[in-house]
């Protein structure tokens, strides 16, 4: 099933992902103790969300498989999410894929010196490492989706690492700035993956993180959960889980909560732990049911509008900037 009928099988509401999934234990505290949150996500399908019960990260229950996920991102996320058919990026992605680099741009230039050395993980179709090349700086992405990869090497001419963060291969210590911009929050192993960043940064370097923050309120907790993401964290658990791979805080809160740099420790410098309740989010997130979400129609006209999208965006690449 290709195209708009794929795009569409995949908000029908009450029919399951298909993935079997294993139960794990936390990622950050290692604690099997949970509390359920939700059991459907946005689109209506059921997937269930647990907070754990000792640290208060929240996760997929069961979580898929890392051979499920490699799957996933390999060929079908972008077409999922972003309606990217033929292994294009639609105009409207490229449009604001270009507005977010600039702005992400604009936030890390004072972390960067004239030919920093960049690290994107999560790079995408490569708007972030064209702005950074054209600034003059060696960019570096790593991006699992081959499409997009293929993409930005073709387009931009960036160098990208077609793979996943943990058969990447680079050398320790040689990056000045590593980004990940929406990424953890798709991985089954955050904690091990900010390890591995923290291994490729330089000794005086920053890694800039940003993750939805689970901790906002204004959406039910039927809006906030879906399939691609994998992990929800709130600030607390965010600086928890870097502090846990070798970093610590070094600035954050702009343009959310959950946008953060880190550095690593200093010689004889050591974290602050966060108390478990300090990191626990609330549970409380909304009050709609699955039969008050169904009979409202807002999966529906979210399944109308990217439909809409879809069809008007020919998938003709635009090259903006």
């Amino acid at each position: 099933m290709h195209g708009i009928a794929a795009a569409l099988l995949s908000h029908v509401p009450l029919v399951a992902y298909p993935y079997r999934g294993e139960n794990c234990a936390c990622n950050l505290c290692g604690g099997t103790a949970a509390t359920v949150v939700c059991r459907y996500d946005r689109r209506l399908k059921p997937l269930t969300t647990v907070s754990c019960d000792g640290c208060g990260l929240m996760r997929t229950d069961p979580m898929p498989s890392e051979e499920e996920l490699g799957r996933y991102y390999a060929s079908n996320y972008r077409l999922d999410y972003q309606l990217a058919r033929n292994g294009t990026p639609p105009r409207l992605h490229l449009k604001r894929s270009r507005a977010e680099a600039a702005a992400r741009f604009d936030l890390l230039a004072g972390y960067l010196s004239p030919g920093s050395q960049v690290l994107d993980l999560g790079s995408g179709s490569g708007e972030f490492l064209d702005i950074l090349a054209r600034a003059g700086h060696e960019a570096t992405g790593i991006e699992p989706g081959r499409d997009f990869a293929r993409y930005a090497r073709a387009t931009y001419g960036a160098s990208v690492i077609g793979a996943s963060w943990q058969d990447a291969d680079l050398p320790a210590a040689s990056f000045d700035l590593i980004s990940a911009q929406h990424v953890l929050e798709h991985l089954r192993e955050p904690v091990a993956a900010l390890r591995r960043l923290a291994h490729w940064l330089a000794e005086d370097g920053f890694i800039h993180v940003e993750v939805p923050n689970a901790a906002a309120t204004r959406h039910d907790p039927l809006q906030q959960f879906h399939f691609a993401h994998v992990h929800h964290f709130t600030p607390d658990t965010l600086i928890s889980a870097a502090e846990r791979a070798g970093l610590v805080f070094h600035a954050g809160g702009y343009p959310s909560p959950t946008t953060m740099i880190f550095r690593k420790l200093g010689p004889g410098e050591t974290p602050v732990r966060r108390a478990p309740d300090q990191a626990r989010p609330p549970l409380k997130l909304g009050t709609l049911s699955p039969g008050g979400y169904l009979l409202s129609g807002r999966w529906a006209m979210n399944a109308i509008r990217r439909a809409r999208g879809f069809l008007r965006d020919s998938g003709r690449p635009s090259t903006v900037g």
